[in-house]
């Protein structure tokens, strides 16, 4: 068995403890933000947005992401928030692949687009090894807890790219 596996499945209601606790780990609100339990369960019942949990092989959530924009009329999907329990063990870049897979094959969107802080290194590398190319930046665009400011990049990856990278036909 793989205790590496990622499983995929959308969130519910039930799940907005864990999305919650993970957002508020140490050093998160920097890098990933958080909302209140108001803010996601508007936003969990919005058509338009889908939470996705990524689980471990025993069915323990560990990851989670937020879509959204899943109505927009030129196929363009935004993954607001994706975070990890436990970073830095391959656990989230197998989960990016599962959240990304299923952007292009459940949803079948042309283009999925992100933001990241211009200094969050690790996080840039991960999305760039999985075929996401910086678009551009968003200076001065993300306000830190401390009320200072800085620069988002803009990063997105398309359907052709997708495609080429995954080997499969849309």
């Amino acid at each position: 068995m793989n205790e590496n596996a990622v499983a995929l499945r959308l969130a519910r209601q039930s799940d907005l403890p864990f999305i919650m606790a993970t957002e508020r780990l140490p050093g998160f609100e920097q890098m990933v933000g958080r909302w209140s339990e108001a803010e996601h369960l508007a936003t969990l019942a919005r058509p338009n947005h889908a939470y996705l949990l990524g689980t471990n092989t025993a069915g323990e959530c560990a990851a989670f992401a937020i879509i959204r924009d899943l109505d927009d009329a030129h196929g363009n999907l935004c993954l607001k928030r994706i975070a990890v329990t436990n970073p830095d063990r391959g656990f989230g870049s197998k989960f990016l692949s599962l959240v990304v897979d299923w952007a292009f094959s459940e949803i079948a969107c042309h283009r999925l687009w992100l933001e990241v802080l211009v200094n969050n290194a690790r996080a840039r590398h991960v999305y760039s090894s999985h075929g996401f190319a910086d678009e551009g930046l968003l200076r001065g665009a993300f306000k830190l807890p401390d009320d200072s400011r800085t620069d988002l990049v803009l990063m997105s990856l398309t359907r052709p790219e997708w495609i080429g990278l995954r080997g499969k036909h849309a």
